[in-house]
C-alpha cells in the first residue's frame, strides 16, 4: 500500500565530538571538574512523498524527496562543583548547556496525506536541536541505615523547543489544489508538521526520601518506603508559530511538561520475597499545538498504581516466582481539545496481569 509505504525512510547521521575536561580540589571539602565538549553532527536523509492524482486514484503514487542534508557544530561547557560538609551531608551545584536533536522522522521532508480521512502530515527538514542553559543546586543527606533525603532547585532556558502544530487548508502550496470529498466540496485537510515553535524557561525543584522503618523498631527494617515530588513552572517566548493566532496575554506552556510529578513506593524485603506497591501521577500538559488555544490538544493527568510480588530460593538452582499486577486503578489513555470537557481520545485497558517463574542455572 502506498499510504504505508509513504512512512519508509533512510537517514544516516555522523556525530563527531571532542572534549576537554579539568578536576581540581578546591580545599579538603570542595571539589570542581571543568569541561568543554564539541559535537559536530552530519544528517543525510531521503523519503517518499504520497501524491494523490484524484479521488478515484486512492493508491496514488510514490515521489522520492530526494537527499536532504544538514550539519551543525554545537559547544556544550560545563562547571560541576560539590561540598562535602560531612560523609553524610553532600551539596552540589551545576552549570551545563545540553542538546538534543530532532527525530529523523520529523525531519525527513515528506508529505504524507489521506483523502478520505482529510488528514495530512509534513515533515520539515529544517528543524534545528533543542539546546538548554541549566543551572542545579541541591543537597543530599544520607542516613545511617540505607537511605537519603535530597532536595533540589533548577533553571533551564531553551532555545528552540521543537513541538507539533496542526491546522485545516483547503490551499496549502504542499499539497495539491482541486480535490473535492464525497460531497463535492474542497478538501480541507488537517494538518500537522514539527516546527521550532519557541523559547521557554523552566524553574522548580524535586524533593526525594528514601529510608528504611529500622529506625523505628529493627523489626521493621524489611519494610521502607521511598517517594520524589517535582514542581516544574514553565513559560515560553520567542513564539514561531506558522499558522497559530496568539492571543494577548495568552499563556502558553512549554509542550510535554506536566507541572506536577510524583513517584512512591512502599516496599518489603524479607529471605527472598519481595513485594512492592508503587504509585505514579503526573499532570496534564500540553501535548499539541493548535491555530488557537482553544484547539491545543492536551494530555490527561494520570495516576498509575502497580503490585509487583517476587519469591527467590536456591543456590545451586536459583528460583524464582514472580507476580505483577499494573494499571489497578484501569487509568484511561486521554487526551482532550482545550478544556477537560472536551474529549477527544480516551481508551482504557484494564488490570494487566502476569505471572511466571524463571530458573538461573
Amino acid at each position: 500500500l502506498y499510504e504505508e509505504a509513504s512512512g519508509n525512510y533512510k537517514a544516516h547521521e555522523r556525530i563527531t565530538s571532542a572534549y576537554v575536561r579539568f578536576d581540581q580540589k578546591l580545599g579538603r571539602n570542595v571539589e570542581a571538574v571543568l569541561g568543554l565538549r564539541m559535537e559536530h553532527t552530519a544528517l543525510n536523509y531521503s523519503g517518499f512523498n504520497w501524491v494523490v492524482d484524484d479521488l478515484e486514484d486512492e493508491q496514488g503514487r510514490l515521489e522520492t524527496t530526494g537527499k536532504k542534508k544538514n550539519d551543525y557544530i554545537n559547544w556544550l561547557p560545563s562547571v560541576l562543583l560539590k561540598y562535602n560538609a560531612s560523609d553524610d551531608l553532600k551539596f552540589r551545584a551545576s552549570f551545563t548547556k545540553t542538546l538534543s536533536r530532532p527525530k529523523y522522522s520529523a525531519l525527513v521532508p515528506c508529505i504524507h496525506y489521506n483523502i478520505a480521512e482529510e488528514e495530512a502530515r509534513f515533515g520539515n527538514a529544517n528543524l534545528k536541536p533543542t539546546t538548554s542553559y541549566n543551572f542545579d543546586l541541591g543537597g543530599e543527606y544520607y542516613f545511617e541505615s540505607v537511605g537519603l533525603v535530597s532536595l533540589g532547585f533548577f533553571y533551564k532556558n531553551v532555545k528552540d523547543v521543537i513541538a507539533e502544530e496542526k491546522w485545516k487548508s483547503t490551499n496549502d502550496p504542499n499539497i495539491p489544489a482541486g480535490l473535492l470529498n464525497e460531497d463535492g466540496e474542497p478538501v480541507k485537510y488537517e494538518i500537522t508538521k514539527p516546527i521550532n515553535a519557541y523559547d521557554a524557561n523552566l524553574f522548580g525543584f524535586e524533593f526525594a526520601y528514601q529510608r528504611d522503618f529500622g529506625f523505628i523498631a529493627p523489626v521493621l527494617k524489611c519494610l521502607g518506603f521511598y517517594g520524589t515530588y517535582t514542581y516544574t513552572h514553565s513559560s515560553t517566548k520567542n513564539h514561531q508559530f506558522e499558522h497559530r493566532t496568539l492571543e494577548e496575554g495568552e499563556d502558553i506552556k512549554m509542550t510535554g511538561s506536566p507541572e506536577h510529578t510524583a513517584n512512591a513506593s512502599l516496599y518489603f524485603e524479607n529471605k527472598g520475597l519481595n513485594v512492592r506497591l508503587s504509585y505514579n501521577f503526573a499532570s496534564d500538559f500540553v501535548d499539541e499545538f493548535g491555530t488557537v488555544a482553544a484547539l491545543d490538544r492536551y494530555y490527561d493527568k494520570v495516576s498509575y498504581l502497580d503490585l509487583n510480588a517476587s519469591y527467590t530460593f536456591g543456590k545451586k538452582f536459583k528460583t524464582t516466582f514472580y507476580a505483577e499486577a499494573n494499571n489497578l486503578l484501569n487509568q484511561p489513555l486521554r487526551y482532550y481539545q482545550g478544556t477537560k470537557d472536551r474529549t477527544m481520545q480516551a481508551e482504557y485497558y484494564g488490570m494487566r496481569l502476569n505471572a511466571g517463574v524463571k530458573i538461573n542455572f
